[in-house]
Formats: C-alpha cells, sequence, structure tokens
C-alpha cells in the first residue's frame, strides 16, 4: 500500500508568531498527532484533549475525537483519537480544532497544508518551530499549587466532606 504524508501548519491561539509544522504519515493516529504536538510545543502529555475536524473548537460533537480513555468515559462512548488520518477524509487546506489540558485549555489550529507522497516509516514529528512556545504551567500557578498541597484536609462533619454540607 502506498502512503501519505500528511503535513499541518499548527499555530497557537492567543501567541502570535508561535507555531509549528508537523508531520504524520497516514496510517498513523490522532493520538500520534496528539504526542508530536505535544513535543512540539515542549509539553507534557498528563491531560486530556481533544480535536474537532471542522476546524472550530467545542462546538461539534459529530466532528470530536478525545482522548482515547475520555472517550470510553461516555454513554455511548464517543470518538475515539485512536482512528487513522487516513481514515479521517482529510483534505489539503481543511482546519482542525486541537484542545490539549482542558483546564488551561492551551488551542491549537491545525491547517492540513499538504498531503504528499510518504518517504519512509511511519512517523509524526515537528519539522519547523517558529518562535517560542510559553511553559506549560506559569510559576504563580505552580506557586498556588503547592501552597494548596500544604493546606490541612477538609473538615469532616456528619460524615460528609465540608463542601458537601450546604448541599441539602
Amino acid at each position: 500500500m502506498t502512503h501519505q504524508t500528511y503535513v499541518f501548519n499548527a499555530e497557537l491561539v492567543g501567541f502570535e508568531g508561535v507555531r509549528r509544522t508537523i508531520t504524520v504519515r497516514d496510517d498513523l493516529t490522532l493520538v500520534d498527532l496528539h504526542y508530536a504536538l505535544q513535543s512540539a510545543f515542549g509539553w507534557d502529555d498528563d491531560h486530556l484533549y481533544s480535536f474537532w475536524l471542522d476546524g472550530s473548537f467545542w462546538v461539534s460533537d459529530a466532528e470530536q475525537y478525545m482522548h482515547p480513555y475520555h472517550a470510553a468515559s461516555f454513554d455511548p462512548p464517543g470518538k475515539s483519537a485512536c482512528a487513522r488520518l487516513q481514515q479521517l477524509g482529510l483534505a489539503e487546506g481543511q482546519r482542525v480544532a486541537y484542545v490539549f489540558d482542558f483546564g488551561h485549555e492551551w488551542r491549537v489550529q491545525l491547517t492540513l497544508r499538504e498531503i504528499r507522497a510518504a518517504d519512509g516509516r511511519a512517523v509524526a514529528r515537528c519539522i519547523e518551530r517558529v518562535g517560542a512556545a510559553p511553559p506549560q504551567y506559569d510559576e504563580v500557578a505552580i506557586e498556588r499549587e503547592k501552597e494548596h498541597e500544604d493546606a490541612p484536609a477538609p473538615q469532616q462533619h456528619a460524615g460528609l466532606p465540608f463542601e458537601e454540607v450546604d448541599a441539602a
């Protein structure tokens, strides 16, 4: 079987001039594209993520492909990012939205710049970096997390955690 390579422009939304070029062979998956994006922007892979093939963030559940464990948590299950690129019907010029870390919500707007003949083994990688990506976690947030780690456990009342006492 003849394979193709997808070439994506990846622009970090909200950070002018920060972009990457990612190549992914068509027999690889959105999970592989996710890992290439993580490496390209210098992020840890410890959060959920989603792709929207219609290019719009958070708009269409029908076009959303998500972290495999997240997809399995829905009833019925959502679309998993384990989908192979060759099965998605992607076209040159198509925009794909990607969100990583639903708390910090790093947004990347992908554009499929080119589909070309593959040359070599199946890989997903960054072939160009423009602009410095900001750190995944800012120092203020890290300090707040450290402060909360040292905080005492919530008070107990009538066998319920403190946060649940006023729920009735």
